[in-house]
C-alpha cells in the first residue's frame, strides 16, 4: 500500500492538488499531535506558506490523500520548495492511526509570515471541502493576508 500523503495548506484543496498530481484522493481529514499551524515558511513569492510547528499539546488538522507512486512523490517535492518530506502518524477523524508523509518547511522564520489572498484562499476552501473543525476554518480565515498579489 502506497502511504498517505497529509496536507495542511493550499494542497487541502483537491482542485489544486489534482493540478499538481491528478489520480491524488481524498481519504478523509485527520490531525497530527504534537503540532500547530502556522504560516511561517518564506515562499519564493515573498508571501508566507504554511507550515507546521511542534506545540506541547496542540494538534495540527489536515486532509489524507492517498494514489501517491513514487513517480507522484517526486513530482510533488518540486512544488514544495523550500520544504522536506517527512514521515509522521495522524488520527483519523475515524479514530484510526496511519501512516503519512507531509512536508516541513526546512528553515521556518520565527514569526508569522503573511500569505498572499490566493494562498489562504486555497488553504480554506480545502479546510471547508474537508469538513474540518471550526476552529481550524476559522484560524485560517483570520490570517492576515500579504499586500500585493490577489
Amino acid at each position: 500500500m502506497q502511504p498517505f500523503y497529509f496536507a495542511y495548506g493550499s494542497n487541502m484543496s483537491t482542485p489544486r492538488l489534482r493540478e499538481r498530481i491528478p489520480e491524488a484522493e481524498p481519504a478523509g481529514a485527520a490531525w497530527v499531535d504534537g503540532y500547530r499551524l502556522t504560516c511561517n515558511k518564506l515562499g519564493k513569492d515573498g508571501s508566507g506558506k504554511a507550515n507546521l510547528v511542534p506545540s506541547a499539546g496542540d494538534a495540527a488538522w489536515g486532509v489524507l490523500f492517498s494514489g501517491f507512486a513514487d513517480t507522484a512523490w517526486t513530482s510533488l517535492d518540486r512544488f514544495e520548495w523550500g520544504y522536506s518530506r517527512a514521515s509522521c502518524r495522524v488520527l483519523t477523524a475515524e479514530g484510526q492511526h496511519v501512516e503519512a508523509r507531509l512536508y516541513l518547511a526546512l528553515e521556518p522564520a520565527e514569526h508569522e509570515i503573511p500569505p498572499f489572498d490566493w494562498y489562504r484562499s486555497h488553504c480554506l476552501s480545502g479546510a471547508v471541502e474537508h469538513r474540518l473543525p471550526e476552529p481550524v476554518i476559522e484560524t485560517i480565515r483570520q490570517w492576515t493576508v500579504a499586500p500585493g498579489a490577489l
